[in-house]
């Protein structure tokens, strides 16, 4: 078929009018690896994903270990001719050197719950990645796809110039032994001019469209590079669950988790102490000032005015609106997913017909051209023909282009 070696005239357009880049052949794989890599989103989760990891494992050692501190004192406050501070407030010195222990009790409870909270965060934060990855990988494809298209356009474009540069020939031969009109000939001029410029406005659009490739990927790169056809299948339908709605079981889960972080505050809080050291207000005999103490803190909330009522309802309230959202981003995943099958099925019918009626554009130019080889039609009736033939190919690139779009929106949803 006339447009069935399209890579081929591509790749030979671009290096023909682009000599000083390097052409070199590129998939939708190697774009989307490479945005996979470079996404900024990706590695601020897995950090704050770490992160957490780090404030729990501050959390357990707040709750579990000892906490061992020294505290060093040296106060001197003279009265000198009975003026200075009450002794009974400074007993005039103080001299103390202490170490101090400090070790929270019975804080296992506050350790699990702690534990559950950090894991469900870093659920969140892996959720949120794979969100992002999936919604890039989606622009990615999108991208590529209609930067694609336009590689497809310029080899269709290409091939019809083909067709009326060789045509043109034939013409100025009939024009110069007066079988045909010079205006013939420049009916055939402008016709293939105005193939050139669109050539031209094709050309624009497809390195406009690698470099907004390259922006979403994350790269820096000016050179003309060829698109291999994306391939894309229809992947299988994933059924009950989808991957959009973790998120909202995950909001759920979180505020539970909060809450049960805020019931420990009425929990009593338990702690034993000791230090040892020296402990004086006289130099005299300060050798025998050493000594220790054992002691243990209790705390309880009493009374807050009703705080813990009021974060309980503000839980189920985050829930509730948790539970809405996640029905109807489920129906709106199903919605999304019959509404792309259904265009799929449609374009699939009409780009049957499309390649049926390039087929029989392909028979009329061959006849065309030989009857306008002998003189046996006229250019205008010729060059019609011909641009019919070539908004037929532009047809179907265009069918092919939106059933990939198409393709790769279901996909997206179908997770």
């Amino acid at each position: 078929m006339l447009f069935g070696r399209s890579l081929r005239f591509v790749i030979g357009l671009l290096v023909l009018t682009v000599g000083r880049y390097y052409v070199q052949a590129q998939t939708l794989e190697m774009y989307l690896a490479t945005a996979r890599t470079n996404n900024p989103v990706a590695v601020e989760n897995e950090n704050q994903a770490a992160l957490a990891g780090l404030e729990l494992q501050k959390t357990n050692a707040a709750l579990k270990l000892p906490e061992i501190s020294a505290t060093g004192n040296f106060l001197y406050a003279p009265v000198v001719q009975n003026v200075g501070y009450d002794l009974s407030i400074t007993n005039g010195a103080l001299y103390s050197a202490q170490l101090n222990v400090n070790q929270p009790l019975f804080s296992r409870r506050q350790v699990e719950t702690q534990e559950t909270n950090t894991r469900i965060n870093q659920a969140v934060y892996r959720q949120q990645t794979a969100l992002s990855q999936r919604e890039l990988a989606r622009q990615v494809t999108e991208q590529y796809i209609l930067t694609w298209q336009n590689q497809e356009l310029a080899a269709n474009t290409q091939r019809v110039l083909d067709i009326l540069i060789e045509q043109e020939k034939v013409i100025r031969a009939f024009a110069e032994n007066a079988i045909l009109a010079q205006s013939d000939v420049l009916l055939f001029t402008i016709e293939k001019e105005n193939q050139q410029l669109a050539l031209l406005d094709i050309r624009t659009a497809y390195r406009q469209g690698l470099a907004a490739l390259n922006l979403l990927c994350g790269v820096v790169d000016s050179n003309f590079v060829v698109l291999q056809q994306p391939e894309i299948p229809l992947q299988a339908a994933i059924p009950d669950k989808s991957g959009f709605l973790v998120s909202y079981q995950l909001d759920s889960l979180l505020a539970a988790s909060n809450q049960e972080l805020w019931d420990l505050k009425y929990r009593p809080q338990v702690a034993a102490f000791a230090n040892g050291g020296l402990n004086a207000i006289q130099l005299k005999d300060i050798y025998k000032k050493f000594g220790f103490s054992v002691g243990v803190n209790f705390s309880i909330t009493l009374y807050d005015g009703h705080q813990r009522d009021l974060s309980r309802q503000q839980m189920e309230l985050s829930q509730q609106t948790s539970r809405t959202q996640r029905d109807f981003q489920a129906n709106q995943v199903e919605q999304q997913r019959l509404i792309a099958l259904q265009q799929i099925d449609l374009l699939d019918a009409r780009m049957e017909a499309a390649r049926k009626q390039l087929e029989d554009y392909e028979i009329l130019l061959r006849s065309y051209r030989d009857r306008i080889a002998q003189g046996e039609l006229s250019v205008n009736d010729y060059i019609n023909v011909i641009k019919s033939f070539a908004a037929a190919q532009g047809a179907l690139t265009f069918m092919e282009t939106t059933r990939l779009l198409w393709v790769n929106n279901y996909n997206y949803w179908n997770w």
